[in-house]
């Protein structure tokens, strides 16, 4: 099956894209052209569009641990498992085995949070809490686009911690983020003016039907319990002590959730304001406050949340 690639003939960049592209198809690999670009890539150390443009055969050395990276993909191994990183919103974070990949639609939560934050609290310094951190990327992502934030982000995994905490070296930004072990809440003597958290919502009975890529990733980071709504409860349920007076909480949720979660939230001293759709239309991110009187100059911004 490598033999092609092993031989001499033609080990031109574009070539071995070619050759491990045909090998990741036969193997039902979906988009194998990217998976095979990304790989090389990350092998020869130069961006995609450079690659095509070198002449040179590639070194027999690298000739192996490109083909090393096609026999992991082709083991469903995650292609960003393999590489070791992942692009997220404007930035490059580190992931490895056992920590949660982020994904795209993740970051309209994101985008939602600046937006609230440039709506409600422009210039002001904010305390924002990230539930269920995972590689860092939500919370990075706040502290390097919300000048005054001060983020502080849990998860239960100490591996994922140590890898966001370099995430966080990576930016030069651990005097803005403090991450803590914690089952979702911290343990802190303080409230936040934004809680946010892309935390795990598919139903338990769910995951053995998806991909086998994401069945590698850490099963406490998709299992959502019965329904897929067992943290989504547990988060909005202690929310409010969690909260300042004007605070947000903004939540990624599962499809076809929505209608159960406002009936959670009715019984709550809390309010859905906005709901996000993803890019495939499906209601992915909910924006909660917590029911208090607010100011005219606040109410009519809430409605341009809607």
């Amino acid at each position: 099956m490598f033999l092609p690639l092993y031989q001499k003939e033609d080990r031109t960049p574009a070539n071995m894209i070619k050759l491990g592209s045909e090998i990741l198809k036969s193997y039902s690999i979906e988009e194998p052209v990217k998976n095979a670009e990304i790989l090389l890539s990350e092998v020869i150390g130069k961006e995609i569009p450079e690659i095509y443009l070198i002449k040179k055969e590639i070194p027999s050395q690298l000739v192996k641990k490109y083909i090393n990276f096609l026999k992991k993909r082709i083991e469903r191994i995650p292609l960003q498992y393999i590489v070791g990183k992942v692009d997220f919103y404007k930035y490059n974070f580190f992931v490895e085995k056992e920590v949660f990949i982020p994904r795209p639609e993740t970051e309209i939560l994101v985008g939602k949070a600046i937006e609230i934050y440039k709506r409600f609290f422009d210039l002001l310094p904010v305390d924002i809490l990230d539930i269920g951190t995972g590689c860092g990327n939500i919370g990075i992502s706040l502290a390097l686009e919300i000048e005054k934030a001060r983020v502080f982000a849990t998860d239960v995994s100490e591996k994922a911690l140590k890898v966001a905490e370099k995430n966080a070296c990576k930016y030069n930004i651990e005097n803005k983020i403090k991450f803590i072990k914690s089952d979702l809440f911290p343990d802190v003597d303080l409230k936040f003016d934004i809680i946010v958290s892309n935390p795990p919502y598919i139903p338990e009975k769910e995951i053995e039907k998806l991909q086998e890529e994401v069945k590698k990733e850490p099963f406490v980071a998709l299992n959502g319990g019965k329904d897929g709504l067992d943290i989504i409860k547990r988060i909005i349920d202690n929310a409010i002590d969690f909260l300042k007076k004007e605070g947000f909480l903004l939540l990624e949720i599962g499809y076809n959730q929505l209608s159960e979660i406002e009936k959670i939230v009715e019984k709550k001293n809390l309010k859905i304001y906005n709901v996000e759709k993803d890019y495939s239309g499906i209601e992915r991110v909910i924006v909660l406050k917590g029911r208090r009187k607010w100011t005219y100059y606040q109410e009519e911004n809430i409605k341009l949340l809607r």
